[in-house]
C-alpha cells in the first residue's frame, strides 16, 4: 500500500488523529459545508446532533471516552480550525472489514493532496488494526474523489440510488402475466440467498456484507426482531413456467426514521417486475406516518419509482479495497 503522504505531527496545525472532544464542532461545520446539498433528513439530524454535543461540555468528555461510533479517524488543522476530516471504524458485522466515511476538505484548501493524506492515514490505521478490506461510498458526481479512490486501489462494486417516499397513497394492485408474487417459504431460504448472491453480490447495505446466516430462518433471529420491534418480509416473483425465482422484494421495518424496501430482479425480467414488486411492498406497509426508503441500482426502475411517489435523493458508488 502507498505510504502516507503526510506525517502525523505534534503541533496543532497539519494532520493528526481525530479527538472528538476537541474536533466535533469543527467536523460538524465541515460536514454541513461540504455535504449540505446532498444530506437527507437523517444526515441533517446527525450534523445537528454533532453540533449539539460539541456544546455539551462535560458530556462530550464522557462521549469522547466511551462512545464507539465514528471516533476513529484523522483531521487536518489549519490555524486552529478543522479544514479536513476522514472518519473510520470497523464494521460491527465483520471486524476485519473497516469503513471510511466523511472524507472532506474545505473548498478553500482543495487540490493540496489533503484528501489523499487523510484517506491514506485511515487505510494505514485499518491495516494496522487487522483489517483485510475497506469499504466506502462516494457520490457518483464527485469525479475528483472517485479518481482519488481508484488511484488508491479501490474498485467500484456498483452504483446505487437512494429514493424516498413520503406520500401515503396506497397503490392499486399490479400483476405480470405468468408471474406469481407470494411470500417466501422458510424452506426456500437457500434458493433466495443463492438468487441474491448471484444478482447483488455486494449485498443490500455497504455497512453489512452478504451472509447466509441473515437469510436462514432461526428462532434466535425471530426473538431478536421481536425485541427490537423489527419486521422482515421476503416476497418472491416466481416464473410459473420454469418455477424459478425471478424477483425479490425485501421489506424491513422497525424503530427507525423510515422503513426500507429492497427490490432485486433477474436481468431477463428487468423493467417488467419492478412495479409489481414495489406495489406489493407498499401495500404491505400500508399508510405509514414516516418515510419509506429504497436503495436501487442506478438508472433502473426510475419511471416506476417516480410514478409511485418516490423522489431521488442521491446516487452513491460503493467501493472496496482488499488489503
Amino acid at each position: 500500500m502507498a505510504a502516507i503522504t503526510a506525517t502525523l505531527i505534534s503541533r496543532d496545525d497539519g494532520l493528526r488523529a481525530l479527538d472528538l472532544r476537541r474536533d466535533l464542532g469543527g467536523i460538524a461545520a465541515l460536514m454541513e459545508l461540504c455535504f449540505g446539498d446532498t444530506l437527507d433528513g437523517a444526515g441533517w439530524g446527525a450534523v445537528r446532533e454533532m453540533q449539539r454535543l460539541s456544546r455539551s461540555g462535560p458530556l462530550l468528555w464522557v462521549m469522547g471516552t466511551v462512545a464507539p461510533a465514528w471516533q476513529l479517524g484523522f483531521v487536518w488543522i489549519e490555524n486552529g480550525r478543522v479544514i479536513g476530516n476522514a472518519s473510520t471504524q470497523p464494521s460491527e458485522h465483520d471486524r476485519r472489514t473497516w469503513l471510511i466515511a466523511n472524507v472532506a476538505v474545505h473548498p478553500d484548501y482543495r487540490r493540496r493532496r489533503m484528501a489523499r493524506a487523510l484517506t491514506e492515514a485511515t487505510m494505514r490505521l485499518a491495516l494496522d488494526s487487522g483489517a483485510t478490506q475497506i469499504l466506502l461510498q462516494v457520490n457518483q458526481n464527485n469525479t475528483a474523489a472517485r479518481r482519488l479512490y481508484e488511484a488508491l486501489g479501490f474498485q467500484a462494486l456498483g452504483a446505487h440510488t437512494a429514493w424516498e417516499r413520503m406520500t401515503g397513497f396506497r397503490p392499486q394492485p399490479a400483476a405480470t402475466s405468468g408471474i406469481e408474487i407470494r411470500p417466501a417459504r422458510a424452506a426456500e431460504w437457500e434458493a433466495v440467498f443463492g438468487f441474491v448472491s448471484r444478482y447483488r453480490p455486494e449485498g443490500f447495505s455497504w455497512l453489512k456484507p452478504l451472509r447466509s446466516g441473515d437469510w436462514r430462518p432461526s428462532l434466535a433471529r425471530a426473538f431478536d426482531n421481536f425485541f427490537a420491534g423489527a419486521r422482515e418480509e421476503h416476497w418472491l416473483a416466481v416464473d410459473q413456467v420454469g418455477k424459478q425465482i425471478v424477483g425479490l422484494a425485501k421489506i424491513d421495518t422497525g424503530f427507525s426514521p423510515s422503513d426500507q424496501i429492497y427490490v432485486l430482479i433477474h436481468p431477463d425480467w428487468a423493467s417488467r417486475l419492478e412495479r409489481p414488486l414495489l406495489v406489493t411492498a407498499l401495500r404491505r406497509l400500508g399508510n405509514r406516518p414516516w418515510g419509506i426508503r429504497i436503495d436501487h441500482p442506478a438508472g433502473a426502475a426510475e419511471i416506476a419509482l417516480q410514478d409511485l411517489g418516490f423522489r431521488r435523493l442521491q446516487t452513491l458508488v460503493w467501493m472496496k479495497k482488499q488489503l
